[in-house]
C-alpha cells in the first residue's frame, strides 16, 4: 500500500473491513478509498448499462479503491468483489465514502466559529 499515487494525497481514507476479501489464500481487510471523481459513476454506468444499482455502486467503489490489503491493483476487479466482498463490508466501504466526502466538504455557511 506504500506505492500510493501522489495525486490522491490528502484525498483518501483508510479503514478495515470486518470480514475481508479472500484472495490468494489470505483475507485482506485494510483498504484505502479515494475521493469519488465525476467520471466514476459515468464509467460504472457505461460498464453496466443494464445492471442493477447495487452492481453500479460496487463498480464505483472498485474504481475508488486505491488499495485493498496486499491485492495487486489489477486484481481488484468487480468480479472479485462480487464473489468475495461480504455485504457488511460493502456497508463499511459505503460509510468510509460518506466520511471522506464529509471530511472534504467546505464548512457550511451556517456554521459559527465564535461569539457574536
Amino acid at each position: 500500500m506504500s506505492n500510493q499515487d501522489k495525486r490522491w494525497e490528502g484525498l483518501t481514507i483508510t479503514r478495515d473491513l470486518a470480514v475481508g476479501v479472500y484472495f490468494a489464500g489470505t483475507r485482506h481487510k485494510s483498504f484505502t478509498l479515494r475521493v469519488p471523481m465525476a467520471g466514476d459513476l459515468i464509467a460504472a454506468q457505461e460498464a453496466h448499462p443494464n445492471g442493477p444499482l447495487q452492481l453500479v455502486t460496487l463498480e464505483v467503489y472498485r474504481q475508488q479503491l486505491v488499495a485493498l490489503g496486499d491485492i495487486p491493483a489489477e486484481a481488484i476487479t468487480t468480479d472479485l468483489l462480487r464473489a468475495e466482498l461480504a455485504e457488511a463490508d460493502l456497508a463499511i466501504i459505503g460509510r468510509a465514502d460518506e466520511e471522506l466526502e464529509k471530511k472534504l466538504a467546505p464548512p457550511s455557511a451556517g456554521s459559527t466559529t465564535g461569539g457574536e
